[in-house]
């Protein structure tokens, strides 16, 4: 048996995507059809939801196995899991839609979080937890749950991730949550880089898209970079994060030959189109988290207002950082006569992604 845990309305999944113990799956999905057959609360949350105009949603469920051990039930390790999804779904979402004339995927975290009511533990009633409420429900029959009004509707975009990032994520994951590696470094690292990297890849919206929601989203998003660099005993500045992007191996030389200077405190170093988008990044979170003197043109790389905002390319700078810290979460090591297909493999994995950051000079 499996049980509903969170339910994510802002996201139809068309195929379940996890493990043997945590998965992510679409609303008609037999394990969650056998949970609600007999869970009227979570029959509610699954079948209950609507938009604002009335129409029926069916909502995503993260669902887990009853005999799941209790540790992989923390919310530590149910989050882990999602952003896991989520990120690596946002950066093919934006990896896709800076080369194309319409978006395919998600772009904003917002469409992966959970619904706030989660069943109780006897199956008797709502659980309502928040900073802003905490309390008990057991009236099922009315219920109506609603989707996000600011986001497009569940069923218009795809949930496919970027392939190679979840799989190592997923790996990540088994080894921090189900292997229980809780003071490991490089995975505690890790997760609390995604759940930076979560909040900063949300809708900016709270203040109904002023550069300033911008700003935010750009700061933490240098912090999510900052994070995954961290040395442990060195810290974490602009030069850690750059030496970080810079053991990403590229095959496609036009991104990964070192043609820019990047200057830090006094001293240059060279940088390829990477590392140089994010210095743009990481100058513009200074500007705005100091409280310096902006303009709108801080908000694009190069100042050149005619390209996407550098809000745009940070999930894709995030998944090079990931690309070359993840390396140490592969499993197997391949064979030489595996070496030629790996390399082809990452070619075509690699076409898109620079196809994507050459947008940032308005290629």
């Amino acid at each position: 048996m499996w049980s509903v845990f969170f339910v994510l309305p802002n996201i139809t999944i068309r195929q379940s995507i996890g493990n043997e113990h945590v998965s992510i799956v679409p609303n008609s999905d037999s394990r969650v059809k056998e949970n609600i057959s007999t869970n009227p609360f979570a029959k509610a949350l699954v079948e209950n939801f609507e938009d604002q105009f009335g129409r029926n949603i069916y909502p995503a469920a993260l669902i887990v196995s009853d005999d799941a051990p209790d540790y992989l039930r923390n919310i530590d390790a149910l989050t882990g899991f999602r952003n896991a999804l989520a990120i690596s779904t946002i950066i093919k979402g934006h990896e896709h839609s800076l080369t194309s004339s319409f978006v395919a995927y998600p772009l904003y975290s917002d469409f992966f979080d959970f619904y706030p009511l989660t069943v109780s533990r006897d199956n008797d009633g709502f659980i309502k937890s928040t900073p802003s409420v905490l309390g008990f429900d057991d009236e099922h029959v009315e219920f109506r749950g609603q989707i996000s009004p600011t986001l497009g509707g569940p069923g218009d975009l795809s949930d496919r991730a970027e392939d190679k990032v979840f799989k190592l994520l997923h790996n990540a994951w088994e080894r921090r949550f189900l292997r229980q590696k809780h003071d490991e470094w490089s995975t505690r690292v890790l997760f609390r880089s995604l759940e930076m990297a979560y909040q900063a890849a949300s809708m900016p919206f709270k203040n109904h898209s002023t550069i300033y929601d911008y700003g935010s989203s750009a700061s933490l998003w240098v912090s999510a970079l900052e994070i995954l660099s961290h040395q442990r005993t060195k810290g974490a500045n602009l030069l850690s994060v750059l030496s970080l992007l810079g053991h990403y191996d590229w095959i496609d030389k036009s991104v990964g030959r070192k043609t820019y200077k990047v200057t830090y405190r006094k001293k240059d170093h060279k940088a390829n189109l990477v590392q140089k988008l994010y210095k743009e990044l990481y100058d513009t979170r200074n500007d705005f988290l100091h409280g310096n003197p902006v303009k709108r043109n801080r908000l694009y790389p190069f100042k050149n207002i005619k390209v996407q905002p550098i809000t745009r390319f940070a999930p894709l700078i995030y998944k090079v950082a990931l690309l070359a810290y993840l390396h140490q979460f592969e499993r197997t090591r391949l064979k030489r006569m595996d070496r030629l297909g790996a390399y082809m493999e990452k070619s075509m994995d690699e076409r898109g992604l620079s196809e994507a950051l050459l947008k940032s000079k308005g290629e």
